[in-house]
């Protein structure tokens, strides 16, 4: 098994998917910023260097632990359907879209980097856009990522994004420079003139046209958008509490698998054995389907949490189809043990593949997550089931780890199987990280890495994959009483940075 990056450090360490963006947030520690500094600074840096997966133009989710209040806060920045996107639009097009404009929310990173700044940050928010606009408007080498993304999205990009991601007439080769001027305008102007700057300006007036002759009336008073600060979800498991976002993020599907998992001594079951598949997906397959049937806006329909999490009375029903996305995690760790979870995405690769030439920036296509009807039926102002979680887990009731990972629906599983590593089996964070993994894809379909004993798995088809294969990436930090960790997982590009 190979190991997973890895700092240990005394004062602070960054987490994430690409390597200028932990230095763009460990910089920021260094400044003298505390967690929600650093990770300002990351979440920005990472829209510019990683763009295909966690944008402007996408959303933003954290969770975050104040050392000072001993309080967990959690973030939800999803942005809603514009006042055009209804029922009977979509419908009349054939139903809910993967790309295009049916598929394109409001974007809510923006406003949720800054709100989480404003009520936890210490250093002025211009400065820590610094390196952002420096990436963006002179340019930085195309990491691994970028590359992966532009090449498979490619065929659907329109020709003005091709100028600038695959100027040649082909994905970019690691090392090859992407330069993003009109990005970098945009973000010039969100450093000094805040979220106002991006949703009352002309960014803004740009995405609404864009929207508007795309066929999705949009109107500047849509961008009337605000983050909201909600109280995270947690489950005491095994002495350790988890915390996990609330609904409309399916945050509540991961803690529902954990609390069926206590009902077995998961210890006691080999952590590479055909047994942990089988108990896993058990509570997997009813978990899901719960979360297909019940979760959605909570702004637009009464949803029962109480009776979400409750044991159920009989087998889960394997036939829904669990999809990946593009995402983006990060995470943060500093010398008072503050700890910052962030993660943001457009979704999938490039998300709606709608690109605003002037903004230089891709829209998400988080809409693809909405329904026709029930608790998630498409409507406007609404904000789509979401698959963007962050995690904190709490020990003697000090919060100490926070990770997060890609992986689009597959992350409540992800989300389980770290939680049992850490507690069930005591691995320490880079082992947990690192670990083969198995998702599963519904109905019979198991993505499995190798290294796993499946002989006499009954009901599913593993699909064998070699180690370490795409299974999503995670980032996470540790704080501990004498020294900060991080850690990139090994199916990534991430480099963690500390001092």
């Amino acid at each position: 098994m190979q190991l997973s990056r890895a700092v240990v450090a005394e004062k602070g360490v960054v987490a994430s998917e690409q390597p200028l963006a932990s230095m763009a947030g460990c910089d920021a520690l260094r400044a003298g910023g505390n967690a929600f500094d650093a990770a300002v600074a990351t979440s920005f840096a990472l829209a510019v260097t990683f763009h295909p997966a966690g944008g402007l133009g996408g959303d933003f989710f954290g969770m975050f632990y104040e050392a000072r209040t001993g309080k967990v806060h959690c973030l939800n920045s999803s942005g809603w359907a514009p006042s055009g996107l209804t029922r009977e639009l979509v419908a009349s097009k054939g139903g809910v879209q993967t790309y295009g404009p049916l598929a394109c929310t409001v974007p809510g990173l923006v406003a949720g980097v800054w709100s989480m700044h404003a009520r936890l940050g210490s250093l002025p928010f211009r400065g820590l856009l610094g390196q952002a606009v420096e990436y963006s408007s002179n340019g930085f080498p195309a990491g691994e990522g970028i590359c992966r993304s532009t090449k498979a999205a490619l065929p659907g990009l329109p020709v003005e994004a091709r100028a600038i991601f695959a100027p040649r007439g082909e994905p970019p080769a690691p090392g090859d420079w992407i330069r993003q001027a009109a990005l970098g305008k945009v973000l010039k102007e969100v450093a000094s003139g805040g979220p106002d700057a991006f949703y009352k300006g002309w960014p803004a007036e740009r995405i609404a046209e864009a929207l508007s002759d795309a066929g999705v009336p949009t109107t500047l008073e849509d961008f009337d958008f605000a983050p909201e600060w909600v109280e995270p979800l947690k489950l005491d498991y095994r002495g350790t509490t988890v915390y996990e976002v609330p609904p409309n993020s399916m945050g509540a599907t991961s803690l529902l698998m954990l609390k069926m998992l206590l009902e077995t001594d998961v210890s006691r079951v080999a952590p590479l054995s055909r047994e942990r598949i089988e108990v896993t997906m058990k509570a997997a397959e009813v978990a899901y389907e719960r979360k297909s049937r019940v979760l959605g806006d909570p702004r637009f329909s009464a949803i029962d949490l109480e009776g979400f999490m409750l044991p159920p009375a009989g087998p889960g029903h394997g036939a829904q189809t669990v999809k990946s996305g593009d995402t983006t995690a990060f995470s943060v760790v500093d010398a008072e043990g503050n700890i910052a979870s962030g993660i943001q995405s457009l979704f999938h690769h490039f998300g709606s593949r709608i690109f605003v030439p002037e903004t230089g920036l891709f829209l998400n296509n988080r809409g693809a997550g909405f329904a026709l009807d029930g608790p998630n039926g498409v409507r406007p102002r609404k904000r789509p089931l979401h698959t963007l979680s962050s995690l904190v887990l709490e020990r003697d009731g000090r919060p100490y780890l926070g990770i997060g990972a890609s992986g689009g629906e597959y992350r409540p599983m992800q989300h389980c199987l770290f939680v049992t590593n850490i507690v069930d089996y005591s691995m320490p964070l880079e082992q947990a990280i690192d670990h083969p993994r198995f998702l599963w894809n519904g109905g019979r379909s198991l993505t499995v890495e190798s290294g796993y004993q499946t002989g006499g798995l009954e009901g599913y088809d593993p699909d064998i994959q070699q180690y370490p294969a795409r299974t999503g990436v995670c980032q996470g930090v540790q704080t501990a009483p004498r020294f900060r960790k991080g850690v990139c997982d090994v199916r990534g590009d991430g480099v963690p940075a500390g001092f």
